[in-house]
């Protein structure tokens, strides 16, 4: 993610507008927020400190600090306009929510636990990727757990072209037509970069995390989980 990312210029909607606009973009978008979250309380403990890369709005944050009530979270994001709307949502949750404006390319601060949703797709290199998974690996506990929730491209070109035609579909069903909705994808790529799941796993390994594996995928969108 560059200095100046800002969720307004990429997808051209407002901060108050982007839990709306993520679900008709997005296919599948709650189903991995809810597997996200079952997977976290199931491998960190109860009462673990999260940290939340490129927290937005607060959507995972939120329901991280709900499924699991013990926690606590540290939701980082480097756009202010996005923080503020993640301090309005997790308002509720007093202190076991905290804030800090930066970039996952800064030096992280400890935790159980690491997750992020929609976010470290930002990064185009895949060394560079490895470097910021070596830092969620350093900040992490022994025993923690890194929990990526984004999404990943098919190597051949027909596969590719079938889970882009699928990406196109849900938006038609959101009322996007299919010119407007590939016209978007397009413009994305400009800050997006998407990686194949065999590389991203590799690229987890070679951050030095012990087991690696992404126990839930659909189209494009997956749930990949490491452990340190």
């Amino acid at each position: 993610m560059s200095d100046t990312h800002s969720v307004k210029r990429h997808l051209d909607v407002d901060a108050e507008g982007y839990d709306i606009q993520i679900r008709r973009f997005i296919p599948h978008y709650d189903e991995m927020l809810i597997t996200g979250v079952e997977l976290l309380a199931t491998l960190a403990p109860p009462s673990a400190h999260v940290l939340d890369l490129g927290g937005g709005t607060g959507a995972l944050s939120s329901a991280v600090l709900h499924g699991l009530p013990e926690a606590h979270v540290t939701v980082l994001d480097i756009d202010p306009d996005m923080l503020g709307e993640a301090r309005r949502r997790l308002a509720e949750f007093g202190d076991r929510v905290a804030f800090r404006e930066g970039s996952f390319h800064d030096p992280l601060p400890p935790a159980d636990a690491v997750v992020a949703s929609l976010a470290l797709h930002h990064i185009h290199d895949l060394d560079r990727k490895v470097e910021v998974y070596r830092a969620i690996h350093a900040a992490l506990e022994p025993g923690g757990v890194f929990l990526n929730l984004d999404a990943a491209v098919s190597e051949g070109a027909r596969l590719g072209a079938l889970a882009l035609d699928g990406w196109v579909a849900h938006m038609g069903e959101q009322g996007i037509p299919e010119a407007e909705a590939r016209g978007h994808i397009a413009a994305w790529a400009d800050e997006d970069r998407y990686f194949p799941l065999d590389s991203e796993l590799g690229a987890l390994r070679r951050a030095g995390f012990s087991e690696v594996e992404c126990p839930w995928r659909r189209g494009l969108q997956t749930v990949c989980c490491a452990l340190r």
